[in-house]
């Protein structure tokens, strides 16, 4: 256990010794087989680049949602397929499942102690377009939950022991569950989808045990269909997990030369793009800019970035952790909020007459008494071309 948490000081070391190629600020070390990436912040220059939305997805649209007293939402974070979009909310409400086109299909699982309850609100989903199922994971328990995509309750998949705040990965009729563990538990526990056994458990590496209570949390985005990303933020690393030969691999990390507190999380728009998100707490002088770094693996560049919807009228577009999931980039708007956003568009010089006709179309579309509005784009699976 202890040499698996030095893996990441042994990279480190490798760096100082020179056993890397170097472009730019990023490294790439090579070690046991594996490259991880390793970018120096503090080299990374201060401007910030505009990236335009198109770069990154293939198309995005603004989705309506139904309106009616089952179908309200107050969202959390949203899942979004080819066939549905799955809305966990934060109160003690049920998963609510739409179709792409917005219209209600039914409420999922619902607050209890019967059969397909949960006790606390959902952390985890995943929806399988190809067998019709929902599998939902509350924050903390051993139940993973399936249901039909009806919202019918199927079965319960039972952990050996505690899940907390944990991801699933799916993949050939098994289900993949990474979590934060204690002591002895494991850190990734691989389950056979139709018998429920287990059939893979992971140990943890010391850096990744939870010690007692903590506000850290595991994520992945599930962006690379082949990748099981991991980030947690007990750690200063993201891992890939080779589900195949059940080994935990470090993939990148971001560097300053200072121990002043720096937040800062890991997640992958797809294999060949990472976005840093950092942020400096209070009275960390030296930090040269908080913001978004986008990390470009192919050209081995990496720069300070905003992003802005060139489809829809350059609006800005947040980027968000939860919001950059299972192949989509998805935002949740109340509509008097996507109106506001619209005006303040409108109101600046940069605003040219094409943008004012798209985004005078859309503010025709809106209703501020209605349902939510989701936004959606499909993400590309590569880059087509140098960003930054």
């Amino acid at each position: 256990m202890k040499s698996a948490s030095k893996v990441l000081v042994f990279i480190l070391l490798l760096c100082v010794y020179g056993c890397w190629s170097k472009v730019n600020n990023l490294v790439s070390v090579a070690t046991n087989g594996n490259n991880i990436y390793v970018l120096s912040l503090d080299n990374l220059k201060s401007e910030t680049k505009t990236v335009s939305l198109s770069d990154l997805v293939e198309y995005c649209v603004f989705v309506q949602l139904e309106f009616n007293l089952d179908a309200y939402v107050e969202p959390w974070t949203i899942t979004v397929t080819d066939r549905y979009i799955g809305i966990k909310q934060r109160k003690r409400e049920p998963y609510k499942l739409f179709d792409r086109s917005g219209s209600f299909i039914s409420n999922v699982g619902s607050f209890g102690r019967g059969p397909g309850e949960f006790s606390v609100p959902i952390w985890e989903d995943i929806i399988d377009d190809e067998n019709e199922l929902i599998y939902l994971m509350p924050h903390i328990g051993n139940k993973i939950f399936v249901y039909s995509t009806s919202g019918q309750f199927l079965k319960e998949i039972v952990s050996p022991h505690q899940l907390r705040l944990p991801s699933m990965f799916l993949y050939d009729n098994i289900l993949a569950v990474v979590h934060l563990p204690l002591n002895d538990e494991a850190l990734v526990l691989q389950f056979d989808v139709n018998t429920g056994e287990v059939l893979k458990k992971f140990t943890p590496p010391a850096n990744l045990i939870l010690e007692g209570l903590s506000d850290d949390a595991i994520f992945s985005t599930r962006n690379s269909s082949d990748i099981f990303d991991i980030f947690s933020s007990k750690s200063d690393t993201l891992y890939h997990f080779d589900l195949i030969n059940n080994q935990l691999l470090p993939f990148f990390t971001a560097r300053y030369n200072s121990s002043e507190n720096i937040w800062k999380q890991y997640f992958m728009l797809n294999k060949d793009l990472l976005f840093t998100r950092i942020h400096c707490w209070e009275n960390s002088g030296f930090c040269k800019k908080e913001g978004l770094v986008a990390i470009d693996l192919i050209h081995k560049t990496s720069s300070f970035v905003e992003i802005v919807n060139d489809y829809y009228g350059n609006l800005p577009v947040p980027i968000i952790f939860y919001e950059l999931r299972n192949g989509y980039l998805t935002h949740s708007f109340q509509p008097e909020g996507l109106i506001e956003e619209i005006e303040n568009r409108l109101a600046k010089s940069s605003c040219t007459e094409n943008d004012r006709h798209i985004l005078s179309e859309l503010l025709s579309k809106l209703d501020e008494d209605a349902n939510n509005v989701v936004f959606v784009a499909k993400l590309k699976t590569d880059i087509e071309k140098r960003l930054f």
